[in-house]
Parts: C-alpha cells; sequence; structure tokens
C-alpha cells in the first residue's frame, strides 16, 4: 500500500478529525491572508497621503497691506472691494515651474459666480442644500441672484485641492486644463437631474442683477461651453446658499470666466496649489521658491501646512502596526494550536506506527504519511482561503477605514474658503461686501475617499502564503512526530502490549 493511498484513507476514514484541521487551517490562512492585503492597502493609503497633501505648497497674494485695498460704494447694495497687488498669474506659476526643480504640477484657482443654462437658454434646475437656512429665500429678491452658482476657473483640475484631497472624484470624462477655451465639469447630480451628459453644451452669462450694478449688458456675457467631465463628492458637504453648493458648482478656466464676468478681468487667481515629486524635498522646495527673485514677499506669500496629512498619517500608522501586530499573533497562536492538535494526533496513533514498522515501513516513510495528510488538508484550505480572505479583508478594511475616519473628522469639517482661497479681507459676496465671503464657501465633513483602503490579494501573497504555511506544517509535524521518532520500535510494541 502505498503513502499516498494510507494518507487519503485515513483522512477519509477519520472525516471529524480531518474536518477539525481544515476549519482550522482555513480560519488561519484566511486571517493571515487578510491581514497581509490589509496592511499592503493601508501602505498605498500612507503613499497616496504623502504625495496628495505632504507633497503641496500654496502660494497667494499677501492681502494684508491695507494700501494695496481698494474699494467703491455700488449703489445702494454696499461696496466693491478689490486688491492692486501683484497678481497671480500662470505666468508667475510657469516661472516657478522653470526654475525649481522636483515640482510636478500645479493648478491656480479662483472663485467667481455665473448663471449657467442649458443649450437652448433655459436656466438649469439647481440642486438644494441640507444646510439653507433661509438666505436664499431672503437674496431671492434680487432678480436672478439665486439662479448663479459657485464657477472655479482653474488651470488644471486635476490638481484641484479638492479632487487631490478626495472630497471629489472624477467620474466621467476628463478634467478642465489651461489649453481648453470653452471646457466646463458640472457634478454628476446636477447633471443627471438637467438631464445633461459629457459632450454636451451650457451657455454661461452674467447674472442680471449682478449686470445692473456694474452697467453690463447681460446678453453680451453669453458664452456656450461643453461639459468635458463630471464629478462627483465623495464626502458630504453643505453651504448656506443652495445655489453655491458644491453640487451646484462649476469648473472652468480662467479666459472663460474673464469673458462672462468682464467686470473682474484683472484680478487674478486667488491661489496656487504646487505638488512636488517627493515630499522630502518639500521644505528644499519652498525655500528655493521664496528665494526666486520673481517672488516678491510683499506681493505672495508661500507656505506649507501639513496638519492635514500628520492627522491622517497618525491614524493610518496605527492601523498599519495593529495589522503587523495582528499578522503576527495568528501566526503564533495558530502554529501553536496546530502543534499540539498534531502532537496528540501522533500520539493517539502509537499503535498504528507499531504496525506499520512491524510491517517493515520506516520511521520515514510514516512521517511522511502524517505530513502528506496534513499537506493534503492544507492544500484545500489554503486554495478555499483565497475566496473567503478577499470577503474578510474587505469587511475588517472597511471597519478599520471607519475607525480611522471618525477620528480623524471628529468636530472638525473641511471649509472650501480655506482649501480654495474665498476669505480675504475686504472679502465680499460677489463684488459687494454683505458678509465675509468664506460664509458661503462649502464645508465638506471628514477627509473624503483620500485614505480609501482598496484591498486585493495579489498573487505574489497567495505564493508566500502557500509557502510560510507548508514550512510551518513541515515543522510542526517533525516536532509532533520527534517522540516517535525517538523511540525504538521494540519501545513501540511494547506500548501496544
Amino acid at each position: 500500500m502505498s503513502l499516498f493511498y494510507r494518507a487519503l484513507a485515513y483522512i477519509t476514514r477519520k472525516r471529524g478529525r480531518s474536518i477539525l484541521l481544515f476549519l482550522l487551517l482555513l480560519v488561519i490562512a484566511t486571517l493571515v491572508l487578510s491581514g497581509v492585503a490589509i496592511k499592503d492597502a493601508t501602505q498605498t493609503a500612507q503613499l497616496n497621503v504623502r504625495q496628495a497633501l505632504g507633497g503641496v505648497f500654496t502660494m497667494e497674494q499677501n492681502t494684508s497691506d491695507s494700501s494695496k485695498w481698494e474699494s467703491k460704494e455700488v449703489g445702494s447694495y454696499g461696496t466693491q472691494s478689490w486688491y492692486t497687488g501683484e497678481p497671480l498669474s500662470e505666468e508667475v506659476a510657469d516661472t516657478i515651474m522653470e526654475k525649481v526643480n522636483g515640482i510636478r504640477g500645479y493648478n491656480a484657482t479662483a472663485t467667481n459666480y455665473v448663471v449657467a443654462a442649458d443649450s437652448e437658454g433655459n436656466t438649469l434646475d439647481l440642486l438644494e442644500s441640507d444646510s439653507d437656512d433661509g438666505m436664499n429665500g431672503l437674496l431671492g429678491s434680487y432678480g436672478d441672484f439665486n439662479s448663479t452658482v459657485a464657477t472655479y476657473a482653474s488651470t488644471d483640475t486635476a490638481f484641484d485641492s479638492y479632487f487631490t484631497g478626495g472630497y471629489l472624484e472624477l467620474v466621467e470624462g476628463r478634467h478642465v486644463t489651461a489649453e481648453d477655451e470653452n471646457a466646463v465639469m458640472i457634478s454628476k447630480e446636477l447633471a443627471e437631474l438637467n438631464g445633461l451628459s459629457v459632450g454636451d453644451k451650457l451657455l454661461l452669462h452674467m447674472s442680471e442683477f449682478k449686470a445692473s450694478m456694474v452697467g453690463v449688458n447681460p446678453e453680451e456675457t453669453r458664452m456656450e461651453v461643453e461639459i468635458v467631465g463630471l464629478f462627483h463628492a465623495t464626502t458630504k458637504s453643505s453651504a448656506t446658499l443652495s445655489n453655491w453648493s458644491m453640487d451646484n458648482s462649476l469648473y472652468t478656466t480662467m479666459n472663460v470666466v474673464r469673458y462672462v464676468r468682464p467686470d473682474t478681468p484683472d484680478e487674478g487667481y486667488e491661489k496656487i496649489h504646487f505638488y512636488v515629486d517627493d515630499p522630502a524635498e518639500l521644505d528644499r522646495i519652498v525655500e528655493q521658491v521664496k528665494a526666486l527673485p520673481d517672488i516678491d514677499p510683499t506681493d505672495f506669500i508661500v507656505q506649507c501646512d501639513s496638519n492635514n496629512v500628520d492627522s491622517v498619517m497618525k491614524h493610518l500608522m496605527n492601523m498599519n502596526r495593529l495589522v503587523s501586530v495582528l499578522i503576527v499573533l495568528v501566526l503564533f497562536v495558530g502554529a501553536v494550536i496546530l502543534y499540539l492538535i498534531l502532537s496528540g494526533r501522533i500520539k493517539e496513533r502509537v499503535h498504528e506506527s507499531g504496525i506499520l514498522l512491524s510491517l517493515g515501513f520506516s520511521k520515514k516513510n510514516i512521517i511522511c504519511q502524517y505530513l502528506t495528510e496534513i499537506l493534503v488538508i492544507a492544500v484545500l484550505a489554503f486554495s478555499l482561503s483565497i475566496f473567503t480572505s478577499g470577503a474578510v479583508a474587505n469587511t475588517i478594511g472597511n471597519q478599520l477605514q471607519d475607525y480611522t475616519m471618525d477620528n480623524i473628522s471628529a468636530g472638525t469639517s473641511v471649509d472650501a474658503s480655506a482649501e480654495n482661497g474665498s476669505g480675504t479681507p475686504g472679502a465680499n459676496v460677489d463684488g459687494a461686501t454683505i458678509v465675509g465671503s468664506g460664509d458661503f464657501a462649502p464645508e465638506f465633513e471628514g477627509q473624503g475617499s483620500l485614505t480609501k483602503i482598496e484591498v486585493t490579494i495579489q498573487p505574489l501573497v497567495i505564493l508566500i502564503l502557500y509557502g510560510a504555511g507548508i514550512v510551518i506544517i513541515c515543522f510542526s509535524v517533525v516536532i509532533a512526530a520527534m517522540p516517535v521518532l525517538r523511540m525504538k520500535p521494540r519501545e513501540i510494541l511494547a506500548q501496544m502490549s
């Protein structure tokens, strides 16, 4: 009778014990494989955080000099204020890109407000904000003011802070770039509400209310733009005014904004976000930028803020350490339990071993039979663990992510005025100083999907599991069989009697 046949015969004869061993190996393999997959995923999330949050610095106008501000009365509506210092421009950003190594891209942004209509001239229906506190009704008396939407002029929305920070994601089409002349991005929800899709046309124009304030004919500000992309907010946001919420907002170019809003042609961008190749080089790059002769500190402020990355990285690193400890713990406990089961299993088979010895089988042959039995069961358990670990890893990963994000976002929210820069001394709402513009900016809850843990089981991890599992099983079988190996055949036969 061959060794393999004897092994299969024992497995089928002792089905209860075989099933118990199978379940034990399945649980161990599933937990270890899930832990390794989650650990890899958290490391990828850490890299994403470093690139998106840790490797960014900003440039904005130094608006603290009150002598560089000018104001004028706008009828009975209030006061219009604007900053007269050196404007932020694409030329400034391109100069920095050319003279400082290690910067992979930038996005210059400015916020304005326009009316959006479909290709037939019908003003778009807008989504309502959950946090509307009555301001819409109050301001609705100002003509078509309630039809205006927040419009972000950008040079490259792929590097926009909302997208890199995980608050927004592109779900269809492409991003807006500086090469575009009449491109626009809108939210997927706004598109669905109005029956729009990528490739459709919109008509943007200045609101009649605003045009009457500054003496502009709104018909002369109409511009046709094409929808090139749709975005979706990954985390909930709110705004004081429904029409200026993130879901109603547009992304387009500065050329479009300057045409539609001819009253603001020379204000330039409000902020520029620069993204570096290596976050470790951030301090060096910022110092080089500040030292450029083209950057006058009285006009521009260059700074980096690591609060976001520190907050996220702390919890991701804690998660990574926790998963590492769990993997080691599962391996250790699993190996001990496996050894105890195999030791008891072999001791109970002394009688069988004695019979095989009396039939002329060697100790080596008997140990190989024991090992074959375990390996057959292990192969089945490890194969099934590939499927079970995927479900377990995703479940555990989601729970750990929820726990991590709860700690990150507890008591915090992200203000768009801080992200895209709309709060300045003398700030105004669309030109009229009614209240601070930061009060009308969208606020995001939490950190978005930047640290989303996408768990996948890599083939290399499976091979490592098989290899490590076989080594542990062989070691456990040999150690458990040592008492039998040390006994002489006569001693084994004596125990049989």
